[in-house]
């Protein structure tokens, strides 16, 4: 077994490691007792720099230059369950996919402050597959889903679009920038950094140029200025002083995933890593993942062992040997492995080595 460390936790998760470098050395003391990139001004040129990559580099990956407003904004995605409706559900109510923890938690939050539609709920099924058969909605702002169900390991291959007329809103939080995606496609998406994009304290969310042009009028009476989508494009994302370091060190992961090959390379990365950890699963009398076969997800893979108890071992046994944060979400229990883009091929290889052993010592 390697002895080296391995973050297999699902947020805040593993950086690259030339980003961490990169991180220990700006902020390494100067002599000359310059601020490092955490002390800069938001308002000064250098800070401007930093604002002008992010957003240019963001929209080359994205591939939304001409159709999408980026903001960059603070609150973690689960602010945007409440942003979304207050800004766009004047006089509509927004529906939702619910296919997991997360999709339950947007709608709970969209119906403290309105109307909101159940448009169909996976719960029945325990949260295993991704659902997108539906009669068609009328009357609605918007359609909400999860586009990666982080806990329970449910993903859609592609966003689902009931109507053509109806606006889709993505919440993409666990697999933004993990594979080539029609982000330009969506009228709304949102998603934290502390994925594929960083560090906790920045949440990107896109919003389509025409959606914006003809939604206008449907906010909330009452909505706060500090809420308020148009308020923050108008101060290019600083109405406040913004995580001046979240966005200096997605600037940085842009970087390193340009220069590992962009979201193509990323992805058959990605797909190679999960195909080797649900090899071991499928393969094994031992353990078990209990999503529908086309609805797994490449991002985050729950599985369990025949018993909750063996289950406390595993996690035990992997941390003694570097591997960590394996622990299961405490909303479903069991294990889980976040195979994020900075999860690389031979830190998979070492946790399935480990599993083999372990089934082999406790099977």
């Amino acid at each position: 077994m390697s002895n080296i460390i391995t973050n297999f936790s699902a947020g805040p998760s593993a950086l690259p490691k030339v980003v961490r470098a990169g991180i220990a050395e700006a902020l390494s003391l100067d002599r000359q007792g310059q601020p490092s990139v955490i002390e800069l001004s938001h308002r000064g040129p250098q800070f401007g720099l930093i604002a002008e990559e992010l957003e240019h580099r963001l929209h080359q990956l994205l591939g939304t230059k001409q159709t999408h407003q980026l903001l960059f904004l603070q609150g973690g995605a689960s602010l945007q369950f409440a942003q979304f409706p207050l800004n766009f559900c004047g006089h509509k109510p927004p529906a939702f996919l619910v296919t997991g923890h997360w999709g339950e938690k947007a709608f709970a939050e969209a119906k403290r402050i309105g109307p909101a539609k159940l448009a169909l709920s996976a719960k029945a099924s325990g949260y295993t597959e991704a659902p997108s058969d539906m009669e068609a909605l009328t009357d609605c702002a918007y359609l909400h889903f999860t586009g990666n169900e982080t806990i329970h390991g449910v993903q859609y291959a592609t966003p689902p679009r009931p109507s053509p007329s109806l606006p889709i809103v993505g919440d993409l939080s666990s697999e933004f920038l993990s594979k080539p995606y029609p982000y330009a496609q969506l009228d709304g998406f949102y998603a934290g950094a502390q994925k594929n994009l960083g560090v906790a304290g920045l949440t990107v969310v896109g919003l389509s140029l025409e959606w914006l042009s003809q939604a206008q009028e449907d906010r909330h009476p009452n909505l706060p200025n500090i809420l308020s989508y148009q308020a923050w494009i108008e101060n290019q994302s600083m109405l406040n002083t913004p995580s001046g370091f979240a966005w200096w060190v997605a600037v940085l992961v842009l970087r390193w995933i340009e220069s590992c090959g962009g979201l193509e390379s990323i992805a058959k990365q990605n797909e190679k890593k999960a195909n080797l950890l649900y090899g071991c699963i499928d393969g094994s009398d031992f353990y078990t993942n209990r999503v529908q076969s086309a609805s797994r997800s490449v991002i985050n893979i729950p599985f369990s062992t025949p018993d909750k108890g063996l289950d406390s071992q595993f996690v035990q046994q992997a941390e003694a040997q570097g591997l960590l944060g394996l622990k299961g979400h405490r909303a479903v229990g069991g294990l889980r492995a976040s195979l994020y883009n900075a999860i690389d091929q031979s830190a998979v290889e070492v946790l399935v080595e480990f599993m083999r052993e372990f089934e082999r010592s406790h099977g």
